[in-house]
């Protein structure tokens, strides 16, 4: 005689099993799609874009735009080192140079924006998603992942063996 209850609990872990399976399979499916077509994503992490594009937002920024193409407005991302990667918006284009400004800023950046440096083009941004995006980078995040998976992986062997035990 099968516990009606046992069924249920089993069918919605199933059903988050497999809902945590599809979920990163459609983010694996495009962030692949993203790459082929040259955009990539970037994390905001300050307020110097306010109120266009939130701290904590995800900006992605087509990499096969052309320098020469930019315009006065465009919001772009460039290298300012390594490690770090600025989005601002171009306020003016002088001598194959990008000058930039932050919208929340007061004054221009003071190195411009050349070739070498230039990154891409800001398409479009998520807010908020940048955090989660961070989150899960992080050791915390992958930990978190990881056992919940796990979790609900052991759920739901739990519950197939309680059905077939009674």
């Amino acid at each position: 005689m099968k516990k009606r209850g046992g069924s249920s609990l089993r069918k919605i872990l199933r059903f988050a099993v497999n809902g945590v399976i599809a979920l990163f399979a459609v983010i694996a499916a495009a962030i692949v799609l993203l790459l082929i077509f040259g955009i990539r994503a970037y994390v905001v992490r300050t307020g110097s874009m306010e109120p266009e594009i939130k701290t904590g937002s995800i900006c992605f920024v087509d990499s096969r735009a052309e320098f020469a193409d930019i315009k006065q407005g465009d919001v772009i991302t460039f290298s300012v080192s390594e490690e770090t990667a600025v989005t601002h918006r171009a306020v003016r284009i002088e001598d194959g140079c990008v000058y930039t400004k932050g919208d929340a800023n007061n004054a221009e950046d003071e190195e411009a924006v050349t070739q070498e440096s230039f990154i891409g083009k800001c398409v479009f941004n998520i807010p908020m998603i940048g955090n989660a995006v961070r989150f899960l980078r992080s050791p915390y995040g992958i930990v978190a992942v990881v056992m919940l998976i796990i979790l609900l992986i052991a759920g739901d062997h739990l519950l197939d063996r309680k059905e077939t035990s009674v």
